[in-house]
C-alpha cells in the first residue's frame, strides 16, 4: 500500500526517494541499486517537457533531429542573429606593379648624369683655353662690340672652313662647285671645268633636268661645260652642281633646285680611251659618240643615242627612244640596249660584224631584207637571232612595249 508524503501528503510509490509534489526526501537510506530517483515539482514549475527539446547526448545539448537541419542550441545561437544587414566594404584592389618604372628612372638618371658630365667638360675646355671678361656700362647706350676674327668665333683658326672643305673633298663627299668664274648673260649661266684623269679613272655625271652630251677625243683631260638655262640669275644660282673627287675619278651631280624653270646641261669631252663613263638623267637626252671605253647609261625620260661606241655598253631607258649607229670598227665588248616604253632603232654599216639578238614583249621587229634574218613569233611578242657579217661581240636589243627596227 502506498505511503503518503509526510510533508504534503502526496501519494508515494515504492522506492521513491523524493516527493514529486514538494520534493521533500522520503527516507534517508540509499535507494535500492538500479532504481532512479524521481522528483515531483510544484504546480506551475517549468519542467523539461515545457523547455526547448533537450537532446539525449550525455554531454548535454544534443538532439535527435535530422542532421540535415541545424537547430540552435545553447552554445550556437541561430544564424539569424548573425545575419548581415549591410554589405561589407569592398576590399581595395591590389595595386598593380608598374613594370619598367625602375628602368625608366634609371634611364633618366643616366641621361641627366651624361648631360651634366658633358656640360662640365665643356666648361673645363673653355676655361683652359680662354679668359672670359664681363664688362658693364652704366653710361647709357652700350658701345658696339669689336668685329670678331673670322670665322666669327674666338680661338677658331681663320682657315678652319677651308680645312674642313679639303677634308671633305679628300673623303669624296660631294660639295657645291665653285661658280665664281661663271659667265652670266641673259637667261644662261655658263661655267667650265677641266679635270686631269688617268686612263684607269672614271667620270660620272647625273643630270636631273637637262641633257648630257659626251664626245670621245684625243685629249688627255676631261673638259666639262655646264650651262644653266632659264629662270633668273638668282634661281640659276640656286640650282647647284655638286662635285666629288676621289682616286677613282670625278663625279658631277645636279642638286635639285627650288625652281623647276632651271635646267642644267653638260657638254663633256673625254679621252677616247677612258676606262669608264657613267651617265644618268632623270629627264633629258643623253648622247655618247666616238668613245672606246665602257659606258653605263640610265635615263628616266628622254632620247638616248650611241654613235660609234666600241666599248661595252649597258643602256636602260624607261620612256623614250634609243638610236644606235654601228660603224665598221671592231667592238671590244658586248652591248645591251633596253627600253621599257618606246622604240629602238639600230643602223649598221655594210661591214658591221656582230652576233645579233632582238626581242619585244608587246610590239614588232622590223629588219631590212639585206640582213637575211627572219623574225619569229614568241609566246609573248617577237624575237630575232642571227649573225651580221663574220659575227663578233654580241648586240642585244630588248623592248617591253614598243618596236625594234634594224636598218642598213
Amino acid at each position: 500500500m502506498p505511503e503518503p508524503c509526510q510533508n504534503c501528503g502526496a501519494e508515494l510509490y515504492a522506492g521513491q526517494q523524493f516527493c514529486r509534489r514538494c520534493g521533500a526526501p522520503v527516507r534517508a537510506e540509499s535507494p535500492p541499486p538500479g532504481e532512479a530517483p524521481t522528483r515531483l515539482f510544484p504546480e506551475g514549475a517549468q519542467t523539461f517537457a515545457a523547455a526547448p527539446a533537450a537532446g539525449t547526448s550525455r554531454l548535454g545539448g544534443g538532439h535527435t533531429d535530422s542532421v540535415s537541419r541545424q537547430q540552435p542550441t545553447a552554445y550556437q545561437p541561430p544564424l539569424a542573429a548573425y545575419q548581415q544587414t549591410s554589405p561589407l566594404p569592398a576590399a581595395p584592389p591590389a595595386r598593380r606593379r608598374r613594370r619598367g618604372a625602375w628602368l625608366a628612372a634609371l634611364l633618366v638618371v643616366f641621361v641627366l648624369g651624361a648631360g651634366l658630365a658633358s656640360g662640365a667638360a665643356y666648361v673645363w675646355w673653355r676655361a683652359t683655353r680662354q679668359h672670359v671678361v664681363i664688362r658693364t656700362n652704366t653710361g647709357g647706350v652700350p658701345p658696339a662690340p669689336a668685329a670678331p676674327a673670322a670665322p666669327g668665333v674666338p680661338g677658331v683658326p681663320a682657315d678652319l672652313g677651308d680645312r674642313i672643305k679639303e677634308a671633305l673633298k679628300g673623303a669624296g663627299v660631294p660639295l657645291p662647285l665653285d661658280e665664281s668664274g661663271a659667265v652670266v648673260s641673259g637667261a644662261t649661266t655658263v661655267l667650265t671645268r677641266t679635270y686631269e684623269l688617268g686612263d684607269d679613272a672614271a667620270f660620272a655625271v647625273h643630270a636631273v633636268r637637262g641633257s648630257v652630251t659626251v664626245t670621245g677625243g684625243d685629249g688627255e683631260a676631261v673638259v666639262v661645260k655646264i650651262t644653266k638655262h632659264g629662270g633668273s640669275a638668282a634661281e640659276r644660282g640656286g640650282a647647284r652642281v655638286l662635285e666629288s673627287k676621289t682616286d677613282e675619278g670625278v663625279t658631277l651631280v645636279t642638286a635639285p633646285g627650288p625652281a623647276d624653270a632651271v635646267s642644267v646641261s653638260y657638254e663633256i669631252s673625254v679621252p677616247r680611251g677612258l676606262r669608264r663613263l657613267e651617265v644618268a638623267a632623270d629627264r633629258g637626252d643623253v648622247r655618247v659618240s666616238g668613245f672606246a671605253g665602257a659606258v653605263v647609261s640610265e635615263v628616266g625620260t628622254g632620247e638616248v643615242e650611241f654613235r660609234d661606241v666600241s666599248g661595252e655598253v649597258r643602256s636602260k631607258l624607261i620612256k623614250g627612244s634609243t638610236r644606235v649607229f654601228q660603224g665598221g670598227a671592231e667592238r671590244e665588248g658586248s652591248q645591251q640596249f633596253s627600253v621599257v616604253r618606246g622604240d629602238i632603232e639600230a643602223t649598221f654599216a655594210d661591214d658591221a660584224n656582230a652576233d645579233l639578238k632582238a626581242e619585244t614583249l608587246d610590239g614588232d621587229i622590223e629588219v631590212d631584207a639585206g640582213f637575211g634574218l627572219r623574225v619569229e613569233k614568241a609566246p609573248a611578242g617577237r624575237r630575232l637571232a642571227g649573225r651580221l657579217g663574220e659575227g663578233g661581240e654580241g648586240l642585244y636589243f630588248k623592248v617591253t612595249n614598243g618596236d625594234v627596227r634594224l636598218k642598213k
